[in-house]
C-alpha cells in the first residue's frame, strides 16, 4: 500500500510485526499441498514442492492438474502468467502452474483448449481402477507392486503404476519444457507418519463404498442444524452405534471434537436454576451465602489436554455458557494427581466440580491415569469427562477407548470423542447418559448452531465402525509397530504417538527436512504446541504402515546421529496402557493388505 488510513497502518504493522516474529522464531507454518491418492499412509506430491518444502520454502506448483475429469476444477496455462514463482523452482514447476475458475484471465475457450491438451488421468496415470492418480497406493491391496516395489533413494518408487520414476505415464507433450502437470514423473510418492488415520480406514474399500452410496442417492443430505432438519435416521444410527461402543446410554454427533469439547465446557457452566441452587444449599447445611457458591462451577484440566479443552474451559471462565454462575478454572500438573486432590480439597462446599482430561495425549504419546481419577473422585466426588480422541478403536478389545483398556469405562461420566482419526471421517461425539444429551443438544451452542454432518461422512464413519470390529487385526498390527519402534529407537513409545524430542527447533526441523527428501514425512511439532525446548518429531503411526516402513524409519533416524530425548514423565508406569494381547494370526482378508509381507 502506498497510502492507508490511520487504523489500517496500524493493522498492517501490527500484521507484518507479528508474521516478522514467527518467522524468526521458526515457527511460521504453511500449507503442503500434496496430490491425493487411495491410501492410509502415503501420498504424491510434485518434485517442486518436495524441493522447496525440504528446504523451508513455499510451494512452487500452485495448482495440480489431477483430477481433470472431474468437474474441469482446473486447467493447465504457461508458467509465464505466474511470474511470481520463485526461481529456485526452475525447470520442475515449468508447466505445471494451474489457475482455477473464476480468474480474471482464465477465459472459458482457454480452459478447453488447455483440458484438449491433457490426457486424462486415468491415461495419463498408466494404472486402471486404483483410485490414486499415479495408479497404485491402494491400501486396499489393489496394486501389489506398490507394496512391494523397492523405493528409490528420492523418495519415489520402481513401481511404475504407483511413481513418476517408473517408465508408464510419459507426457503427451514431451520434451522438458512442455511436461504436462498430469505426468506422472513429475510426482515422487511420500510415505505418511503424520496422519491420525491409526487404523486405515479411511481409505478401506467398504468405508469408501459407503459414503459414495449415499452421496450418489442422496447427495450430501440435509443442509441444516440438526435441531431444525438436519438430524437424519443415519445419523440417529451411528450414535446408537458409538453409544454401545461406549457402553453408555446414549450419544450426540457434533461438527468436530472440538465442537463436542466445546459444548461441554460452555453447557455446564450455566448457573443452577434458583430452585436447585436453594435445594443444595439447604442440602448441604450451608448458610444462605452458600446458595450463591451451589450455582457456580469449579473446572480441573489437566495442563498437557488438547487446545479444544484448552479454549472451552477458558470460554467457560469467562461467561461463554450464558447465565453463568462464577466459573473457576484450575489447571493441574501432567498426570499429577496429588495436585489435583489438593485442587479439589481447596474447593468450597457447593460448588459443582468437573474433571476433565485426555486419555491419549496428542503429543507425548502417553495416558491419562484414569483408575487413579476413578479411586480419587471416591474421596473427592467429581463428574469425569474423557476426551478419547486418539484411543477410541485403537485402544481396549473392543476398541472403546482407554477407559474400556483399564476397565473404568463405567466410570466416565462424559466420553468425548472424534470421527476424524481412527474412523477416517469428520465429525465428534459425546457418549453419556440420556440427560446430559438432552442438556448438550439444548445448550450447546457449538452444535445448537452449525449445519449437521453431511450424510456421506455419517454413513462413512458407521462403515468404519463396522470393520474395527471385525477385522480387529488392525489393531493388533499397529500396536506391534509401537513396540517395534520404541525397541528399535530406544524411546518410551506408549501409544501409536510416539514422539522423537530433539529439543531446539533447528536441529528439529533439520531432521524432519532429512527425512522428507528421503520420502518420509514426519511433522517437526514446535511451541505453542509444546513446550519450549521439547521440539520433537511425532511419529504417527497406522495399520497401513509395514514393518518395512517402520525399519526404514528407525535407520534413517539412527543414521542422522541426532540425540533423542527421553521425557521422565514417560518413563511412569502410570503413563501406559496395561500390555496388549498378543498379536492375532492374520486372516485371509489380511493378505490384500500392503503390509502382507510381515
Amino acid at each position: 500500500m502506498t497510502s492507508t488510513p490511520g487504523g489500517c497502518r496500524l493493522w498492517e504493522d501490527w500484521l507484518h510485526g507479528s508474521l516478522g516474529h514467527l518467522r524468526d522464531a521458526q515457527l511460521l507454518r504453511t500449507l503442503r499441498p500434496t496430490v491425493w491418492c487411495n491410501s492410509s499412509s502415503k501420498a504424491l506430491i510434485h518434485r517442486a514442492d518436495l524441493d522447496a518444502w525440504a528446504a523451508g520454502q513455499a510451494p512452487v506448483v500452485r495448482h495440480y492438474d489431477d483430477c481433470a475429469l472431474i468437474a474441469g476444477s482446473a486447467a493447465v496455462v504457461p508458467t509465464h502468467s505466474h511470474s511470481q514463482l520463485s526461481t529456485s523452482s526452475n525447470a520442475r514447476a515449468a508447466a505445471c502452474v494451474v489457475r482455477q475458475y473464476g480468474d480474471p484471465d482464465l477465459t472459458l475457450p482457454a480452459v478447453a483448449a488447455a483440458a484438449a491438451e491433457q490426457p486424462t488421468a486415468a491415461t495419463t496415470a498408466g494404472g486402471a481402477g486404483c483410485g490414486c492418480l499415479a495408479g497404485g497406493c491402494s491400501t486396499s491391496g489393489r496394486c501389489p507392486d506398490c507394496r512391494q516395489g523397492s523405493r528409490s533413494a528420492s523418495g519415489g518408487a520402481s513401481c511404475s503404476n504407483c511413481s513418476g520414476s517408473g517408465s508408464g505415464g510419459s507426457s503427451s507433450t514431451g520434451g522438458s519444457s512442455g511436461s504436462s502437470s498430469s505426468d506422472p514423473g513429475d510426482l515422487v510418492r511420500l510415505r505418511l507418519f503424520s496422519l491420525n488415520d491409526y487404523l486405515g480406514l479411511a481409505s478401506h474399500p467398504e468405508v469408501a463404498q459407503a459414503a459414495a452410496r449415499v452421496a450418489l442417492r442422496a447427495g450430501m443430505g440435509p443442509r441444516s442444524s440438526a435441531l431444525v432438519a438436519g438430524y437424519t435416521h443415519s445419523h440417529r444410527q451411528l450414535e446408537e452405534g458409538l453409544a454401545a461402543l461406549k457402553g453408555t446410554q446414549d450419544c450426540l454427533l457434533f461438527p468436530t471434537g472440538f465442537a463436542a469439547n466445546l459444548a461441554i465446557m460452555t453447557s455446564l457452566s450455566y448457573a443452577a436454576p434458583a430452585a436447585v441452587a436453594t435445594a443444595g444449599a439447604s442440602g448441604s447445611g450451608s448458610s444462605s451465602s452458600g446458595s450463591s457458591s451451589s450455582s457456580g462451577l469449579a473446572i480441573y484440566s489437566d495442563e498437557l489436554n488438547h487446545a479444544s479443552i484448552i479454549d472451552g474451559a477458558r470460554l467457560a471462565s469467562r461467561g461463554g455458557g450464558g447465565d453463568n454462575g462464577a466459573v473457576q478454572l484450575h489447571v493441574y500438573r501432567h498426570n499429577d494427581l496429588a495436585h489435583l486432590e489438593e485442587l479439589l480439597a481447596a474447593t468450597p462446599a457447593g460448588v459443582r466440580r468437573l474433571v476433565v482430561t485426555d486419555s491419549l495425549f496428542s503429543m507425548d504419546g502417553d495416558f491419562a491415569d484414569l483408575r487413579g481419577l476413578v479411586a480419587l473422585r471416591r474421596r473427592q466426588p467429581f463428574l469425569l469427562a474423557v476426551d478419547e480422541a486418539h484411543a477410541t478403536l485403537v485402544c481396549g478389545e473392543g476398541g472403546g477407548g482407554a477407559a474400556e483398556a483399564l476397565g473404568v469405562g463405567h466410570e466416565v461420566d462424559l466420553h468425548v470423542g472424534t470421527l476424524s482419526k481412527a474412523f477416517g471421517a469428520l465429525g465428534g461425539f459425546v457418549a453419556c447418559s440420556s440427560h446430559f444429551k438432552s442438556l448438550l443438544l439444548n445448550r450447546g451452542r457449538a452444535l445448537v448452531y452449525s449445519t449437521s454432518l453431511p450424510l456421506p461422512t455419517v454413513e462413512a464413519a458407521a462403515a468404519a465402525l463396522r470393520v474395527s470390529q471385525r477385522e480387529s487385526w488392525r489393531r493388533a498390527h499397529v500396536w506391534s509397530l509401537v513396540r517395534r519402534l520404541g525397541e528399535g529407537l530406544g524411546v518410551p513409545a506408549l501409544s501409536p504417538v510416539v514422539p522423537l524430542v530433539v529439543g531446539p527447533e533447528g536441529p528439529t526441523l533439520d531432521l524432519s527436512s532429512r527425512l522428507l527428501r528421503a520420502g518420509l514425512h514426519v511433522p517437526a511439532i514446535r511451541p505453542p504446541t509444546v513446550p519450549a525446548g521439547t521440539c520433537r518429531l511425532r511419529v504417527s503411526l497406522s495399520a497401513a504402515h509395514s514393518y518395512d516402513d517402520v525399519d526404514e524409519l528407525i535407520g534413517l533416524v539412527r543414521q542422522s546421529g541426532v540425540p533423542l530425548v527421553r521425557l521422565p514423565h514417560l518413563l511412569d508406569p502410570r503413563a501406559a496402557l496395561p500390555p496388549p494381547p498378543p498379536p492375532v494370526a492374520f486372516g485371509p482378508e489380511a493378505t490384500m493388505m500392503p503390509y502382507s509381507r510381515l
